[in-house]
């Protein structure tokens, strides 16, 4: 089942290159996989655990700019054990310029635990064939990394779960981007943050690489990797 969201990239999402800023890139693709659970919500109303996504993998042809009329779409692609993949893709003038590859855990709201994704729930959501999945875990490599800035977890940084929402993670290290064309972003979140946690924020650049990690009270909570 894939589901479209139609949407025109506002001003105010923008940065001085008038492109979009990445935070709110995967926040239009986020709101697209909501408004499929609002489709499905009468099938879904049974449902006893909570969507948590754990990592993404982006490739970005060409980022959108101000007033661009975008099509956003997104699919269920696959379901393993604990884990359901999910894409997005980007079009601009039906031309395809950002795909997201995403993997998702099913988690206990109370226990905090990952639950087993039934086959029932696979049907409800469909399956969309032909399209790679993430297979692989992001790992940071070793290397001299810098701190370059830290971050206290606001109120306007919690989503309904209970905990910062994946966009913001975006958000706060794109003060530390050192490059206008971002070809891929990679992220997995290790670990959540709440509110009024910190975050220490370090970075190592490789080349045309960027990787960061987010560090709270000595525990990995994220790593991001981006690639020119």
């Amino acid at each position: 089942m894939k589901v479209s969201l139609n949407t025109k990239v506002m001003n105010v999402f923008c940065g001085t290159n008038s492109k979009i800023r990445l935070n709110k890139l995967f926040d239009y693709m986020l709101e697209c996989s909501i408004k499929q659970e609002e489709i499905l919500k009468e099938e879904l109303k049974d449902l006893n655990g909570s969507w948590i996504i754990y990592q993404w993998d982006v490739d970005i042809h060409e980022l959108p700019e101000r007033f661009d009329d975008l099509t956003i779409q997104t699919y269920h692609t696959y379901t393993r054990k604990f884990y359901a993949f999910r894409n997005y893709d980007v079009f601009k003038n039906g031309e395809l310029i950002v795909r997201a590859k995403t993997k998702w855990l099913l988690v206990n709201p109370e226990k905090k635990l990952p639950m087993r994704i039934t086959d029932e729930l696979g049907v409800i959501y469909g399956r969309e064939d032909g399209y790679d999945i993430v297979e692989k875990d992001l790992e940071l490599i070793d290397g001299d990394y810098k701190k370059c800035g830290e971050y206290t977890v606001r109120k306007t940084d919690i989503d309904y779960n209970y905990h910062a929402n994946n966009a913001r993670y975006i958000e706060w290290i794109e003060n530390y981007l050192d490059y206008d064309t971002i070809k891929k972003v990679e992220v997995v979140y290790k670990k959540e943050l709440k509110l009024d946690e910190s975050v220490e924020i370090y970075r190592l650049v490789e080349d045309s690489v960027i990787y960061f990690k987010l560090i709270s009270d000595g525990v990995l909570k994220t790593i991001i990797k981006i690639t020119k």
